[in-house]
């Protein structure tokens, strides 16, 4: 089918309603970065505004007469709103449910808002956008009066990404008219999804991740390498919670020769979602952390940053615990050439056994951990040509074919 639409439909508009957190930002850089080297019009709301376009000048798009970046604070919130919104700040929290006070449970996003705010900002627009899609569908309930609320007012057929499919396709959203599609990171998961719901759209996108690196080497970087002295450095990164494993990264760092290895640990801890074993060995690390071990517990916004640590690596241990789900981080090791250590008998492991780029081993095998530490350290085999076939199957143009493909699939249908 031709990805050729007319002036009028090839105008979009992309919803964040997340920033601060993971890689949402990085992702809603990229498709922005995506649909404006394809000629769409672009018009953007995202909780920060200032992070996407340093992230897109960074690309060399901002400037781009077919991208308008629009008021995120279209809805102006009253004072008490304004108040929660001022204290989700201080800790760090950017988020699209400071709009409505409402009975939502407060762990989700609110449909409703979702809805008056795309409204509210149409008039806003550069070109009347034909369609909208939702960077981030994992934190809204899959039911509701909220969702019924919506779609009585919501203005623009849409789609969106489930980074986290549900294993039933129950929510309430997939019987509306205005929902045209979504997008998964498993193939499998689309199969099923159009076996399931034939009227809908469903796409693929491969899980790609941000390649850029930073033009100068930072100080986290050379304080790493000074600390490390020689050893092997090997990193886990990104939101550390439950599925990190993180008992059993720690077990590995106690087991492991201290003077060959050094352990490099990055990322924004939830320490509530970790497991009673998590906690255990966490406060075994508190009371005294081991001389081979760099933690930093903060999310890193920049993300050239966050590739100069992994660049500066030589394993990624990515062994999670029940991890079913697609990560960018086999993503991370093909675009730098380090291999990694993976879970056995999920996604993750598929993949990075399909293409050879590292080893999986039984999510709570610590021996197996440290042997596949030591063949991927110390006997590395050739995985040049490895990481290459990865990078192309999970490449920007990849993304891009697959993206311009559902949006054009769900725009025409």
């Amino acid at each position: 089918m031709s990805t050729t639409l007319t002036p009028q439909s090839s105008s979009i508009m992309l919803y964040n309603p997340i920033s601060g957190h993971g890689h949402l930002d990085s992702w809603n850089a990229m498709f922005v970065s995506i649909l404006l080297a394809a000629g769409w019009r672009v018009n953007v709301l995202t909780p920060d505004a200032e992070d996407l376009i340093r992230r897109l000048k960074s690309k060399n798009q901002s400037s781009m007469d077919h991208l308008h970046v629009l008021d995120w604070n279209v809805l102006r919130p009253s004072f008490i709103q304004r108040l929660v919104l001022r204290l989700q700040r201080v800790f760090g929290i950017q988020s699209g449910n400071q709009d409505n006070t409402t009975d939502l449970d407060p762990r989700y996003l609110d449909p409703v808002e979702f809805a008056r705010r795309i409204n509210a900002s149409i008039k806003k627009c550069k070109g009347h956008p034909a369609f909208v899609f939702n960077m981030y569908m994992d934190m809204y309930p899959v039911e509701g009066a909220r969702w019924l609320q919506f779609e009585s007012l919501i203005a623009l057929p849409w789609a969106g990404i489930r980074f986290v499919p549900s294993s039933n396709l129950s929510e309430t959203y997939y019987n509306q008219a205005s929902l045209k599609g979504m997008c998964f990171l498993d193939e499998s998961v689309c199969e099923q999804a159009r076996h399931v719901l034939p009227q809908k759209t469903f796409g693929y996108l491969p899980d790609i991740t941000d390649r850029e690196l930073p033009k100068v080497e930072s100080a986290l970087v050379r304080d790493i390498k000074i600390k490390a002295n020689g050893r092997k450095i090997i990193f886990m990164g990104g939101t550390i919670g439950r599925n990190k494993n993180l008992s059993r990264w720690y077990q590995l760092i106690q087991k492991a020769e201290a003077q060959k290895f050094y352990f490099v640990q990055i990322g924004e801890m939830f320490q509530d979602t970790l497991t009673s074993d998590d906690i255990q060995e966490l406060e075994k690390i508190k009371k005294q952390c081991p001389e081979n071990l760099f933690i930093k517990l903060e999310y890193l916004s920049d993300e050239a940053m966050f590739n100069e640590v992994i660049q500066a690596s030589d394993v990624i241990f990515a062994a999670y615990r029940d991890f079913k789900i697609s990560s960018n981080m086999p993503g991370k090791a093909a675009a730098f050439s380090k291999p990694i250590i993976v879970a056995a008998g999920y996604l993750m492991d598929e993949r990075v056994t399909k293409y050879g780029i590292g080893l999986s081993v039984a999510e709570d095998d610590v021996v197996a951990m440290l042997s596949a530490l030591h063949s991927l350290a110390y006997t590395p085999t050739s995985m040049t040509s490895h990481f290459e076939s990865y990078r192309q199957n999970f490449s920007i143009q990849a993304l891009s074919d697959h993206l311009i493909g559902f949006l054009v699939n769900c725009m025409t249908h």
